[in-house]
Parts: structure tokens; C-alpha cells; sequence
């Protein structure tokens, strides 16, 4: 198979079997049955199925498909269908249901799930030019899952200490103040409450549901005292500060006014303050062939970021690949004099300190 035709389609057909793979472990995750066999051991479709609360002949199905695709293992494949009993190989719960681990990948599924159930208001948005505003279930917790654990285990013991003032500020009195704009479900407040004890976080977010969220888990994580998250805009003329550290994890590029965005979180941090924008690592121009980075940030781009960036009138259009050039344009907009890298190790982000 040599011609570019035929290398191309042999890539379709690829990412079409990588794709079933995608959205049957979408079902498994939903459905509950990684966690159940994770919990019950081998089981035959009928065992699974009454556990579960879903029909035996769809489970025998899935079970069958999960197997051949070898993310589930089958204890006797020559067995009458009905009496076949499947397991979850310890490799596979790792990945699909230990949600402390760093390599927990179930949500990611989700998340891309959550691109398809958009894929109608798209079509709509390529011809008209409007934005699609955030919103399902399957986006907003994707989200937050797959950042958690890693802000949990990083962001306060690894990211941050590599900023040396910074870390030296929150760890000192009188306690520092933070704010964490577009907040989320509140996983980086969390880990930076949880990992300077002595800090008060605020976050904010413009969607009540994931507000609600990050309290819910603040408390779980013995953080609410010091946490407090409000539905907001974070350009909203309204809010006041005098922070010690504004941060932005991958919340800029999505912003429909990063200016004004950007411009809040100035006035907002105190005069030797700190404001530390997280966003996607991008090459510093478009070329081919393209970085592994930018080829998945372009994907997220067209699909869910860009049509977050088009909402209301003026909006900027931003995107996943936010290029430093279009940054620091950015910032100097908002009142900044110039933007550095901060020096955090990270495969997949870029840290950027904006100096006023």
C-alpha cells in the first residue's frame, strides 16, 4: 500500500475501528458495568445485566465486542453464549475505573462524545457564523474529570514550587489570596487550597451547574472554609480583588472577550500580584507538518473551542491554538507590558506570567 489514497483510507478505516472502541467504552462507563465487574468479578452477561438494571441481550453483545477489542477478558470463549463469563483484566481497571490514577481515561470517551452531540448545532454554526454555547453533561463533566486528578497530585507540589516567588508568597503570611478564573468544577482551587493550608481561594465561572460542582467537592476535600466559588463573569466590571496569584487554566482561548478577560484579571491582582494564564502549548507559527500538539488542538478547536470563542456580538474567535504572538497582543490590549514563560515542566500546556 504505497499511493497517498490508499494510505488515507487505511488511516479512515483505523480511526473508524478506534471510533466503536470510543463509544463502547462510552456505554460501559455510563452504564456502570467497568465499575460492577471491577467490583464482582467475572460475570456472564446475565449476572452483569441483572446487576446493573440493562437487558442480557445488549450486554452479551457489548461484553463480546469488549472482549474482541481486548480491553475485556473471557474466561471460556468456547462456552455457550449465555454462560460465557468476562472480567476486567487489572490493566484495564486501572485505566477505566480507578479514579485516583493518573492514567483513569474513562472520561475521555465522554468528552469526546460530548463533540459529536454538538456536531448538528455546528453544521448550523460553519453557515452562519454564530457561536454554540457550552453546556451538555457529557462536556461539563469530561472537563472536569480529566483534569482532576492531575491538579490534585501537581498543581500545588510540582507546577507552582517552580515559580519560586509565587510558591514563597502563598506559603507565607498574612495568608494569600487567589483567584481561579473560569474555575469549573473547582479542581485547581481545590489542590490549592489543599496545598497551602494557609491560602483562601475564590473561582469563578459563568455556569451555575459546575459552581454547585466545585462546592460539592470542596467540601468532600475539606476545603469549603476556604474555598468560595461564585457564577460570574470574570470581565464582570463588578468583582473586586487585591489577589496574591490570578490564574486561568485553559479557560482564556474558550473566551468570547479575552481582553476584557484579561484586563479583569489585572485590576484584580494586587500590585505585586501575579496573573498566570495556563493554556494549550502551541508551535509559535502554523506550519506542516504539524506538531503532535497542534494537530489535537486543532481538533478541539474546529469542534468545541472556536464555537465558544464566536458567542456574542464582538467576540474574539480565539481557539485552541492561541499562538504567543496572539497572546501577548492580547495582554498588551489589557494593560500588560509583556508575557514569560514561567518555566513549568508540562507535556501538553504552556504557563504564562503576565507582567503589568
Amino acid at each position: 500500500m504505497n499511493s497517498d489514497a490508499e494510505q488515507l483510507a487505511s488511516r479512515i478505516a483505523d480511526a473508524t475501528l478506534a471510533v466503536h472502541d470510543v463509544l463502547t467504552i462510552y456505554l460501559g462507563e455510563k452504564l456502570g458495568f467497568y465499575d460492577d465487574l471491577a467490583g464482582h468479578g467475572p460475570s456472564t452477561p446475565s449476572e452483569l445485566a441483572g446487576r446493573t438494571g440493562t437487558h442480557p441481550r445488549y450486554v452479551r453483545e457489548w461484553l463480546e465486542q469488549q472482549a474482541t477489542a481486548e480491553i475485556l477478558g473471557c474466561e471460556d470463549p468456547a462456552a455457550p453464549a449465555a454462560e460465557r463469563r468476562f472480567f476486567l483484566p487489572a490493566a484495564a481497571a486501572a485505566v477505566l475505573t480507578d479514579r485516583e490514577s493518573l492514567l483513569w481515561s474513562a472520561a475521555r470517551p465522554r468528552s469526546l462524545v460530548a463533540l459529536a452531540q454538538k456536531l448538528p448545532a455546528l453544521l448550523e454554526a460553519f453557515r452562519s457564523g454564530e457561536g454554540i454555547p457550552e453546556g451538555t453533561d457529557d462536556a461539563r463533566t469530561a472537563q472536569a474529570d480529566l483534569g482532576r486528578a492531575t491538579f490534585l497530585r501537581f498543581l500545588a507540589s510540582d507546577w507552582i514550587p517552580r515559580i519560586a516567588d509565587v510558591d514563597a508568597r502563598l506559603r507565607s503570611e498574612p495568608p494569600a489570596r487567589v483567584l481561579d478564573v473560569g474555575c469549573g468544577a473547582g479542581w485547581a482551587s481545590i489542590a490549592l487550597a489543599k496545598g497551602y493550608p494557609m491560602v483562601r481561594v475564590d473561582g469563578l465561572d459563568f455556569d451555575p451547574r459546575s459552581i454547585e460542582t466545585a462546592r460539592a467537592n470542596a467540601e468532600v476535600h475539606g476545603v469549603g472554609p476556604r474555598t468560595a466559588f461564585h457564577v460570574a463573569d470574570a470581565s464582570s466590571p463588578g468583582l473586586t480583588g487585591a489577589y496574591d496569584l490570578v490564574v486561568a487554566f485553559e479557560a482564556l482561548h474558550d473566551m468570547p472577550r479575552p481582553v476584557e478577560a484579561l484586563g479583569a484579571m489585572r485590576r484584580l491582582a494586587a500590585p505585586a500580584g501575579t496573573v498566570l494564564v495556563v493554556e494549550e502549548k502551541s508551535g509559535e507559527s502554523f506550519s506542516l507538518p504539524a506538531s503532535p500538539n497542534d494537530r489535537l488542538n486543532y481538533g478541539w478547536s474546529v469542534l468545541t473551542c472556536l464555537p465558544s470563542a464566536m458567542n456574542g456580538p464582538g467576540a474574539a474567535g480565539t481557539g485552541t491554538v492561541l499562538r504567543r504572538d496572539t497572546l501577548e497582543g492580547y495582554a498588551r490590549q489589557a494593560g500588560f507590558s509583556s508575557i514569560e514563560d514561567a518555566g513549568v515542566v508540562h507535556e501538553a500546556w504552556t504557563f504564562w506570567r503576565m507582567k503589568p
